[in-house]
């Protein structure tokens, strides 16, 4: 059992030529930063598209998120279609890995439309509350500027995330760093975080039974 996560840069076709290369190499970089600290393979394929493999299935949600606060801090928004399923044959090079979690994962950004996020999964591990949290999540991300963006990010990922700490880190206030993050809903963010990942590894845990 593995998750897959698919997407794409979104309007990617109206960034200027000569701002496309950056826009890649943004994109590369912050895939290579999220699946480092959470031990997954990724590509980038067919220009802005991008598919990554996390065999952990309950991080799939927070490597979703990272990746999404690390490129919209950078100014670029994504949407990411994540799926939980089989992998039929494991290959070095993802590209080649079959299995109802790529199958999953690239059908499902095949049909998403004005969200960010999407999530799909074999029958077994459906998880009705989990999607409807996360469709409240994707209202909340949709709505945060590349600053608070950017706060969450460090908050999130940081050793030491009291305010005080991470202050130093944006080169700000501790009073403008909790300004940012209560604006994130930063503590929904992460509670919700923590839950999908419970909720995840419960059914994955129930289906192995």
């Amino acid at each position: 059992m593995i998750a897959v996560i698919s997407g794409d840069v979104i309007k990617s076709q109206h960034i200027p030529k000569h701002d496309y290369d950056a826009m890649l190499y943004q994109l590369d970089q912050s895939l290579r930063a999220i699946t480092q600290r959470h031990l997954g393979q990724s590509i980038i394929y067919r220009g802005d598209a991008f598919q990554v493999q996390i065999n952990q299935p309950p991080q799939v949600c927070r490597v979703a998120v990272l990746l999404y606060l690390h490129l919209k801090a950078t100014g670029y928004e994504i949407r990411q279609s994540l799926a939980i399923g089989e992998i039929d044959n494991a290959r070095a090079d993802i590209k080649t890995a079959t299995g109802s979690a790529f199958t999953l994962s690239g059908r499902g950004l095949d049909e998403i439309h004005n969200q960010r996020f999407t999530l799909s999964s074999i029958d077994e591990l459906k998880n009705d509350g989990l999607t409807l949290n996360l469709a409240f999540i994707d209202v909340l991300l949709s709505k945060m500027t590349h600053k608070q963006a950017n706060a969450l990010y460090v908050y999130l990922t940081a050793e030491n995330n009291q305010h005080s700490e991470l202050a130093k880190q944006l080169k700000t206030s501790r009073e403008n760093v909790t300004k940012l993050l209560n604006l994130a809903h930063y503590q929904l963010i992460e509670r919700f975080l923590d839950y999908a990942e419970q909720a995840i590894a419960n059914a994955v845990i129930g289906v192995k039974k």
